[in-house]
């Protein structure tokens, strides 16, 4: 390959260059606007984003090694004459050595699309200004997605945040108000009316974003509740610590759904299946409400905290009169 490259870079001439400089650079121009074209349209059509696409295309925008084969072979069999196959050995090879130049380019403009991009996704003052009594949505996964289309139903006012722009696009595409930003940044928070939500439901990917985000609303906005799913008990525990208001396992119901649908391949009537799973649910439930009541936490699934138990008052201490204290003992009569 490097034998070819070279065999190649020899056929170059730079006095051919200099001659005719001016046909060959709009060659390169219409050679690489031409690639670039067919791959931002190419990238959509295939799922890119424009983004993706038009990194992609400074990338595959240059001519190909597979070029000097061709013209080469063109050339032996004479389908195209040496001096114009000499002319385009010269825009292919220039175009490969821009290569490097164009990958630069395309992170800058990625760069300044992304800025652009993201602020467009970011909420605006106009549009969240007037909330009052509205809920918090941190997270807009699949759970995110759920708790959005019951407020809608409802016609309870909400807004969502997300760190993923797909996340983000997808619900403004539904006109819901999805925005970009980081669920852990106070700054954010204050954005969506933080101080003026009734509560924050805070359904994360992680429980480190988790624990951010419920760390942020305690400092920042303690008057706002905060309903949080935990991924497992000793998460739900650390949440609690940090400030959450209500914390909810996330693994219980889904369980017993996917359970009711096992015990249903073993011939078992609906009614032997439900009272199987509500027994199950009690029986953990209650474990959790007394784990609830040993840690302080409402890991009882809407348990109210328990209230610590008072101390019962000491026995008031009998008053004794002074006469009583004078008075001689009784002495027991005579046989």
């Amino acid at each position: 390959m490097g034998l070819f490259f070279m065999t190649v870079g020899m056929q170059i001439s730079t006095g051919l260059f200099l001659a005719k400089w001016k046909m060959i650079t709009g060659a390169i121009v219409v050679l690489l606007a031409g690639k670039l074209a067919v791959m931002v349209a190419a990238g959509q059509m295939f799922g890119l984003s424009r983004l993706a696409s038009l990194r992609s295309g400074m990338l595959l925008a240059s001519g190909g090694e597979f070029a000097f084969v061709a013209f080469g072979e063109a050339v032996s069999k004479g389908v195209l004459p040496a001096s114009l196959t000499a002319e385009l050995y010269m825009v292919v090879a220039l175009s490969m050595a821009l290569v490097p130049y164009l990958a630069a380019l395309g992170g800058k403009m990625g760069t300044l699309f992304e800025r652009s991009d993201m602020k467009a996704l970011q909420p605006d003052d106009d549009e969240v200004k007037e909330l009052r009594n509205h809920v918090i949505i941190a997270g807009y996964g699949r759970v995110g997605q759920i708790i959005a289309q019951m407020l809608s139903e409802l016609l309870i006012p909400f807004v969502a945040l997300d760190v993923r722009s797909d996340r983000v696009a997808a619900g403004k595409a539904s006109d819901l108000p999805v925005y970009f930003g980081d669920a852990g940044s106070p700054a954010v928070l204050h954005s969506v009316g933080a101080e003026r939500a009734a509560c924050a439901v805070i359904t994360l990917d992680t429980p480190g974003a988790n624990y951010r985000s419920v760390w942020a609303m305690q400092k920042h906005f303690p008057s706002v509740k905060t309903y949080v799913r935990a991924h497992d008990i000793n998460h739900g525990l650390n949440l609690e610590k940090a400030g959450a208001s209500v914390v909810v396992p996330e693994t219980l119901e889904p369980s017993m759904q996917l359970a009711a649908s096992v015990l249903s391949q073993f011939s078992l009537p609906p009614e032997e299946i439900n009272t199987h799973l509500n027994n199950f649910r009690k029986k953990h439930l209650s474990e959790l409400q007394a784990l609830a009541a040993v840690s302080g936490t409402t890991l009882g699934y809407l348990a109210p905290k328990p209230k610590k138990e008072e101390a019962p008052a000491p026995p008031p201490i009998p008053v004794v009169d002074d006469a009583d204290v004078a008075a001689p003992l009784p002495t027991p009569a005579a046989a």
